[in-house]
């Protein structure tokens, strides 16, 4: 490591000062000789002007050195600042400040002092920068910064997951966060002119905006719903817009729980008119028959307004009971007699069975089940009930419960006529229903396979459903042993 020195600075005082020295110095004794007369030509100067040529590099040198001495520090100092690492090998590392007065000591210090703030300053940028690096890799909303002219100048590592191809990603000069990458069009990335229109015009007003689009997204996701937020890019001193940021936010979920609640409502609406309905209609005729002692059809009416009713009572019932699966309500763990609870049920149900000739048989290879009892029993009431509404005439319905390892299975089999496979993956959505105006007649609420689902979910376990059309369905539910 060689210390450094300003040589150049240094030669080109020595050099002016040589000359200048030496051109006075001859104008001078050419005066001399003219104004006294003296006949240079007879007199010998040799030795005074070699000795006049050594003291006029002596002074020239000292002079230099003096003037490029000090320079030396100040010039240490602004390297210093400028390009560190460029000057670590060409200087030392001693203080260069010197306890002098003048005007080089005056910029030496402010020289230090503006190092000591850059140093600080410094030190403050590279921990924002990697908070900031910790905060968008935390983040789990897309995020890209777009320049003026439209392209990618950063983006996150899950905006390239979610909207760039492999050959864009690999094109941009960065990792798997992008800064730098404005290789990449916006346009390229993007084919929604809704979403291109919002970042222009984001730029072009300096505003803010706020907007819900569909998106393209790659892999299993397809399209997808986003709340993307665009705010301008400005310089902090001139203001103007250099560019645009934007945030995707994902909120498809959101949009199909939304979706999903106002088809509930839609539904349930729909449910709880049908049977109101029905009573008004009864209640309104018997008033009048009331009024024209007309008593031949009351019997009838009060019938058909109780059943009515008691269908009423059963969507209400399931109603509450899926809002309080869905509120994640409390379990109460317990071993159950899986023998006793199943034929509980099956005794409960055996006179709609006897209605339609249904054989119900019951298997117990596990005896035991830690979960809620009446919980439990509502899966069973609601899976047999199912199997004898449907199934026709001189069915066979088979209960079994079996320990498969993983868990314990509760297989609930019927003969009846089955399920389209059309119907499968919505067959435990709420109100669904394979035959509407069957389900309708044979007294259903359409709740019933949606509360299995919630309560089975809510011990842990999975639903699911085996079926050919024609020839019967199967429904499973998995229970882990221990909860």
């Amino acid at each position: 490591m060689r210390p450094f020195f300003p040589w150049r600075l240094f030669w080109k005082f020595f050099f002016k000062q040589f000359v200048v020295i030496v051109g006075l110095c001859s104008a001078l004794l050419g005066f001399v000789f003219y104004y006294f007369a003296i006949d240079w030509s007879a007199a010998d100067l040799r030795l005074p002007s070699l000795v006049f040529l050594v003291l006029t590099i002596l002074v020239s040198g000292y002079v230099a050195y003096s003037l490029a001495a000090p320079l030396r520090t100040v010039i240490v100092q602004a390297l210093r600042i400028a390009d560190k690492k460029r000057t670590d090998g060409l200087i030392d590392h001693e203080e260069v400040l010197h306890e002098e007065e003048g005007e080089y000591y005056e910029i030496e210090r402010a020289l230090t002092t503006i190092k000591r703030k850059l140093r600080k300053r410094r030190d403050q940028l590279a921990h924002e920068r990697e908070e900031s690096k910790a905060l968008m890799l935390a983040l789990e909303d897309a995020v890209v910064s777009v320049g003026t002219d439209g392209r990618l100048k950063f983006f996150t590592a899950q905006f390239a997951a979610q909207f760039m191809h492999k050959e864009q990603f690999s094109s941009t000069r960065s990792g798997a966060i992008g800064s730098g990458a404005a290789t990449v069009l916006l346009a390229d990335v993007f084919r929604s002119p809704e979403l291109l229109s919002l970042i222009f015009d984001c730029m072009n007003t300096g505003q803010s905006l706020k907007k819900r689009i569909y998106l393209k997204t790659l892999g299993e996701a397809a399209d997808r719903y986003f709340s993307v937020t665009v705010s301008p890019l400005k310089e902090q001193r001139s203001f103007a817009i250099y560019g645009a940021l934007a945030l995707f936010h994902d909120i498809t979920d959101l949009k199909r729980a939304e979706q999903i609640r106002i088809e509930f409502v839609e539904n349930a609406s729909h449910e709880l008119r049908t049977p109101l309905t029905s009573i008004k209609g009864f209640v309104e005729t018997m008033k009048e028959d009331v009024a024209a002692q007309n008593w031949d059809q009351i019997p009838s009416f009060l019938n058909t307004v109780s059943k009515s009713v008691n269908r009423l009572t059963e969507l209400v019932n399931d109603m509450l009971s899926l809002s309080s699966l869905e509120t994640n309500s409390p379990i109460r763990k317990e071993s159950i007699d899986l023998f006793r609870l199943t034929h509980d049920v099956v005794d409960s149900l055996s006179a709609l069975a006897k209605e339609k000739d249904i054989i119900l048989q019951v298997q117990v290879d596990n005896p035991e089940l830690c979960a809620d009892e009446k919980k439990i029993e509502q899966v069973l009431q609601n899976l047999i009930g199912n199997s004898i509404k449907y199934i026709a005439q001189s069915g066979k319905i088979e209960i079994h419960w079996q320990d498969t390892g993983d868990g314990i299975d509760l297989s609930v089999n019927d003969n009846g006529p089955g399920i389209g496979p059309e119907h499968l993956e919505r067959l435990f959505e709420r109100f669904y229903r394979v035959d509407k105006g069957r389900s309708r007649e044979e007294g259903g609420t359409g709740l019933g396979l949606a509360i299995v689902k919630h309560i089975v979910q809510s011990h842990g376990g999975q639903v699911k459903v085996v079926s050919v059309l024609g020839r019967g369905a199967c429904f499973i539910c998995n229970f882990p042993k221990q909860l």
